[in-house]
């Protein structure tokens, strides 16, 4: 009996287990590359093969082209209200000069009716 349990104890004991040491990192390195390599593929495969991104630079594009014409929009629009206010202000300048006339031509016809018409 004393020599089962030698036995026993041996067994219990004796085995140790063995841990390796050695490093994985380059199989995980590996592993996410192709990983990275598999997804980049199936984006670009998802994505038509780059034709998203001639999209987006096409609405880039339109995008610049129309604020160019907004600014160019909004200079027409200040240099019409200049011109508008320039037309007022001469609109006014003319009506007071033909206000001021047909008072002058009053005057005229009243001092032409007290000392007569000259001819």
């Amino acid at each position: 009996m004393k020599n089962i349990s030698k036995n026993r104890n041996y067994k219990l004991t004796g085995n140790t287990a063995r841990i390796k040491t050695g490093s994985v990192w380059p199989g995980y390195a590996i592993i996410a590359m192709f990983s990275l390599v598999v997804g980049f593929g199936g984006t670009f495969y998802l994505f038509d093969g780059g034709k998203s991104i001639d999209f987006l630079l096409k609405i880039d594009e339109l995008s610049k082209y129309n604020s160019a014409h907004e600014k160019e929009l909004l200079e027409l629009k200040l240099e019409l209200q200049m011109s508008q206010i320039s037309y007022e202000k001469i609109a006014t300048a003319v009506k007071q000069v033909k206000e001021e006339n047909t008072k002058l031509k009053e005057s005229i016809l009243f001092y032409e009716k007290i000392v007569g018409k000259r001819r």
